[in-house]
């Protein structure tokens, strides 16, 4: 982290001041629940959607505070490797990436057309370069004619086809190594359309659409001793949901840590992340612990010691003044409904989460030969 730049990015000395007891708060809670990193048997690897990250038409809630930056920067650092959901223009996210260092690199598709239904988001994988490697695959994922998502059938040329769509985001498979682990990762932001009706049921569709094209994929990948992980915002409401079932039912394995902890204030399930991999992985994964920082899943839950409810007083002039609902409220009340959402656009209304993996496999390598 170049806390050098605290300077540099934020002039007003008040807020800076202010910046840097916050850090130190977010700190102490990331070293209360998030493992350390190690040098080499370990890869601690996330999934986090933040908020519209550079989106300029931010639905009224006004633009990102500098030091909201570094608070994500915060985040991001504990891990070596982080899937990110919801990249709009680049500017923001290069602030964050100035703020990680030199030792951090990112890949990112780029912006999906809104036309097609999302919201011009980018997919980004972002990894610390002393832990993890690209090994040069990368690609967006394009389903098949036999594939696409709600489609029906039609004759063409004598020829039965379903014409239908592609993904409303479309899905980033990218191929990396840390260690001795190689792992495919495919990251994604699928539907939402609506909690009920069609819509559900085309959420349910696309969940059920990319696990089933990867499947085949993975299978492949064991073969070549590959792990392949697929995570992002599912959409998923629950672990009874139907939502989660259309990823599982195609054999990829969410660790139960996973599925007990929601990724939202409202204890939505959207978050996760899969596997289709050997046994030991999940196996090593599912190991408990009462000691936080020596659990192998988790998710971090945001606003504890950073935008808390305690802090309305310093942020509500920032909320009245620079937020469309801010300006509307006439009470207490109302104004401090508004924080509670503003905040969900400075940080993000998604915690992240993480697993912790095991690279070093030289033992079992060693076996081979006896």
């Amino acid at each position: 982290m170049f806390y050098s730049f605290l300077w540099k990015k934020i002039k007003n000395s008040e807020e800076r001041t202010r910046t840097v007891k916050n850090l130190m708060q977010l700190r102490r809670q990331l070293d209360r629940s998030v493992p350390s990193k190690d040098a080499e048997d370990n890869l601690l690897l996330a999934t986090f959607n933040i908020r519209d990250l550079g989106k300029r038409n931010r639905r009224g809630w006004g633009k990102r505070l500098p030091e909201s930056w570094f608070y994500l920067a915060e985040v991001i650092s504990r891990f070596d490797f982080v899937a990110v959901q919801e990249v709009n223009q680049l500017e923001e996210w290069q602030h964050i990436m100035d703020i990680l260092g030199h030792d951090w690199e990112f890949i990112a598709t780029d912006e999906t057309d809104p036309k097609l239904g999302g919201n011009g988001e980018r997919m980004t994988f972002a990894y610390d370069k002393r832990k993890v490697w690209f090994q040069s695959i990368a690609g967006e994922i394009v389903l098949p004619p036999s594939m696409l998502i709600s489609g029906a059938e039609i004759e063409v040329d004598g020829a039965t086809i379903r014409a239908g769509n592609q993904f409303k985001r479309t899905p980033f498979i990218a191929s990396f190594q840390s260690g001795w682990l190689k792992f495919d990762i495919c990251t994604v932001h699928l539907y939402y359309g609506a909690s009920s009706g069609a819509k559900l049921g085309q959420r349910v569709e696309e969940i059920g659409t990319i696990a089933n094209y990867l499947s085949t994929r993975a299978d492949r990948a064991l073969g070549e001793d590959r792990a392949l992980i697929l995570l992002g915002d599912f959409n998923i409401v629950s672990p009874e949901h139907k939502t989660m079932k259309a990823l599982t039912n195609n054999g990829f394995v969410v660790p139960n840590r996973l599925k007990e902890n929601p990724t939202t204030g409202t204890k939505m399930h959207y978050d996760q992340i899969s596997f289709k991999t050997k046994p030991e992985v999940i196996e090593y994964i599912e190991t408990r612990s009462s000691d936080p920082l020596k659990q192998n899943a988790g998710v971090v839950p945001l606003f504890e010691t950073v935008f808390t409810d305690n802090e309305f007083d310093t942020y509500k002039e920032v909320v009245k003044t620079k937020t469309t609902a801010g300006r509307k409220a006439t009470t207490t009340v109302e104004l401090k409904k508004a924080y509670r959402n503003w905040r969900t656009y400075q940080f993000s209304d998604h915690y992240p989460m993480w697993v912790r993996l095991q690279t070093d496999s030289s033992e079992a390598y060693l076996q081979r030969f006896l």
